[in-house]
């Protein structure tokens, strides 16, 4: 027998009961609201490391996730006891610094500054305001970080609520996504999907940025103050860091409160006046505040969190009054979240699709043109794109850890210790580069053998083209320009070349690392080729194996096209115009 259907009043009247009861639930456990916030953002963060440990160990998720538990659980025992002690002594001593600096500010006598008949404008009642405004503001945030953190690490059974419901949603994470997608009419799968995607970008980026441009600034700070001897260097540092979660308007605050305590106090050791010390400090934040905004933000945070600062300032000032610190950590993240939520209803409302089309790589091959630019050269790196890579001290090492096959298999071990051989290549590129700068050319050589080990770069002696490579030059040689980038000396280039039956003439221009043109600059050393190609940028197409080979070519406004192996994938191209498995496939696009 069919059941009955309800009627349209029985549905809104369901719904009506079901809408106050929720409201109900959430007046009468709403203490529960804020560790359940905090227990839904632990799933987030350790959502990629539990990932990556079952995929690296073959671990079920139970044991992935009890693993990424035990680690950070030793790292909260082991990080108070190594860094508290230091972090409550730069606390202190900046709460003492902002004291000092409130009552210099209160008790400053400087007289008039303007005065205009019976009417004038006095620097002290100025420097008084500005000093009860700072008391007003830093304050109400030290209590309520004090608050907030009280109340999440001395009480146990909220402590516990967010371990216990982390760890279960980190472990259902991937049913309880299928549950909530099984739940969504297939019509509207694909935008959910699509929505979520968007939303995790959004927050991993906010996440993830805010942690390391917090760290990043906060060093940047630390060693420009202390260079220039301000007072408690270390503390206005922290301060710093920690305004980094108050994007647009905290970089603000930190940089006008570090000013005024270096006009109040001087310099340690600078024999100048404190004026032009406090103007010397504005200048450091001020630049530490362009590089933030012009190199940092796009790479650690991205364009996906990138609001108007009048929109983050109203978002920051209503959190604060309405949700308190919580609310003021999130907002930025929240806002972001709610226009693409926004952003897809209008589309919706308007009968017009709500998500960029991406044509995959495949969709389109006109020959010679990539990412709508006309290719006229070709700019080949050596190692790992024409010759294969050495991965021979990684074997070493993975034969020598062979007593952790039990709980770490060699295959995986062998896989972490190859990718950690391609990511060493960018930090021994630039100490090869500052080695290069200060002249120790002797000591560059003795080093050479074993930096190239650990970036698996193979000897000159075994250092040959892949047959296909090999191939392939010779067929794009007869329509496009090439050139050939490589971070060794140019004799091991030309034995190279000789080995492989080409000739050096094969490259319109060859940039090694003993030439005239090798800059400690990645960037200029390219606009050095590209020039001698007569070419513009964008005419160029630049071919690597690694995204870091890639970015001085994105920089420079290249055509930026990446070959991945069997240790990176698409993925890791994020900046590349075009991603290939091999680099045969050139010829289809060329």
């Amino acid at each position: 027998m069919t059941s009955k259907r309800w009627s349209s009043t029985t549905k809104i009247i369901v719904t009506s009961l079901l809408a106050l009861l929720a409201v109900i639930f959430l007046i009468t456990f709403r203490t529960m609201i804020r560790p359940t916030i905090v227990a839904l953002l632990l799933t987030f963060i350790l959502h990629q490391p539990v990932n990556w440990v079952q995929a690296r160990t073959g671990w079920s998720r139970g044991a992935s996730v009890g693993g990424v538990y035990l680690f950070l659980i030793l790292l909260l025992i082991i990080t108070p006891v190594a860094f508290l002690p230091r972090l409550i002594d730069s606390l202190q001593s900046l709460s003492t610094a902002l004291g000092t600096l409130v009552n210099d500010l209160q008790t400053t006598t400087l007289g008039p500054i303007f005065q205009f008949g019976g009417f004038q404008i006095s620097f002290d009642s100025l420097l008084q305001q500005v000093g009860t405004l700072i008391q007003d503001v830093i304050s109400p945030a030290a209590a309520g970080a004090l608050g907030f953190a009280l109340s999440l690490t001395t009480t146990v059974l909220s402590t516990l609520y967010v371990l216990v419901l982390g760890f279960w949603l980190l472990k259902d994470f991937h049913s309880l996504q299928r549950s909530i997608l099984n739940g969504v009419p297939v019509d509207y799968r694909e935008d959910v999907r699509r929505l979520g995607q968007d939303l995790s970008a959004i927050w991993y980026a906010f996440l993830r940025g805010q942690f390391v441009l917090a760290l990043v600034v906060g060093t940047m700070t630390w060693l420009a103050l202390g260079i220039v001897g301000m007072p408690n260097a270390a503390g206005f540092a922290l301060l710093a860091a920690l305004m980094e979660f108050l994007p647009t308007v905290g970089p603000g605050i930190s940089g006008a409160i570090g000013t005024l305590y270096a006009l109040s106090q001087g310099s340690t050791w600078m024999p100048m006046n404190n004026l032009v010390f406090a103007l010397i400090v504005m200048g450091l934040y001020i630049v530490i505040t362009q590089i933030e905004s012009v190199y940092l933000i796009p790479r650690l945070v991205g364009r996906r969190v990138n609001l108007h600062p009048a929109v983050t300032f109203a978002g920051i000032i209503g959190a604060a009054l309405v949700f308190g610190l919580l609310g003021v950590l999130l907002i930025t993240p929240t806002i972001a979240s709610l226009r693409v939520l926004l952003t897809y209803v209008m589309h919706k409302l308007r009968d017009q699709e709500p998500f960029e089309s991406n044509p995959s790589q495949s969709d389109i091959r006109i020959p010679g043109l990539i990412a709508g630019h006309r290719i006229e050269a070709i700019i080949f790196d050596l190692d790992g794109v024409l010759s294969p890579l050495d991965f021979g001290l990684a074997e070493r090492l993975t034969e020598r850890l062979e007593w952790t096959d039990r709980f770490w298999p060699k295959d995986a071990r062998r896989r972490t210790f190859q990718r950690m051989s391609i990511k060493m290549e960018g930090p021994i590129y630039w100490w090869t580069s500052l080695l290069l700068w200060i002249q120790l050319h002797d000591d560059l050589e003795r080093m050479t053998g074993f930096l190239n080990k650990v970036r698996a770069f193979p000897p000159v002696s075994s250092l040959v083209m892949r047959p296909e490579a090999n191939t392939l030059l010779r067929d794009l040689s007869h329509t496009y320009q090439l050139g050939l980038l490589t971070v060794r000396p140019r004799s091991e280039v030309d034995c190279f070349l000789e080995k492989s039956g080409l000739p050096t003439t094969i490259f319109s221009t060859i940039v090694a690392q003993d030439d005239p043109r090798a800059s400690s600059s990645p960037s200029e050393t390219l606009a050095q080729a590209i020039k001698s190609l007569e070419m513009t940028p964008r005419q160029v197409l630049m071919v690597a194996d690694t995204e870091w080979k890639l970015r001085p070519a994105q920089a420079s406004s290249m055509v930026r096209c990446g070959i991945t192996n069997s240790l990176t994938t698409q993925s890791d191209f994020a900046g590349a115009d075009l991603v290939l498995s091999d680099s045969t496939e050139l010829r289809d696009w060329l």
